[in-house]
């Protein structure tokens, strides 16, 4: 009957320390990896049949000529220097600030970080600021290119601190 129980316990506290772990080390990355912002335009304000969050397109400051250069293809992003995108498996060792994903099938450069999740009473003042284009994503990026959103900022301040004013 120990036996048992040791491995009822094992059992429920498995999924605990591995969620546990997950979190650490996404707020690892999110405090160790390097600090950029980059400014977002409005798309669509929500999905409601998904929650409530933002979408938006992030503006990675490609020029003309350095975008994808096919479509559907994996792709990483150089923010070193000149903000070109490569192939991710032609990226310059060079590039020592880098962020993966993907070209769609329009031939545009997409990491995956164009939704940001807010409370549902929120929507609608931050849907305003987005749409008017005054948000910017401050985004963590680790040696490895993976990125998370660090915050949202509606004219150059925390989005939890522009709804204060």
């Amino acid at each position: 009957m120990n036996q048992q129980r040791l491995k009822l316990i094992a059992a429920l506290l498995f999924p605990i320390v591995v969620l546990a772990t997950n979190a650490w080390m996404n707020q690892q990355q999110r405090d160790d990896g390097t600090a950029i912002t980059l400014p977002i335009q409005g798309v669509d304000p929500r999905d409601l049949l998904s929650g409530h969050y933002l979408i938006f397109d992030v503006d990675y400051g490609i020029k003309a000529g350095y975008g994808c250069p096919v479509p559907d293809i994996s792709a990483t992003l150089c923010l070193d220097k000149e903000t070109r995108v490569y192939p991710s498996d032609e990226l310059p060792t060079s590039c020592s600030l880098f962020l993966r994903g993907a070209c769609n099938s329009q031939g545009d450069f997409s990491a995956g970080l164009e939704r940001f999740y807010i409370p549902e009473k929120h929507a609608s003042l931050l849907e305003k600021h987005i749409q008017a284009n005054q948000g910017k994503l401050v985004l963590s990026i680790n040696s490895q290119g993976q990125a998370l959103i660090r915050d949202l900022l509606i004219n150059d301040q925390s989005w939890r601190e522009s709804l204060d004013d």
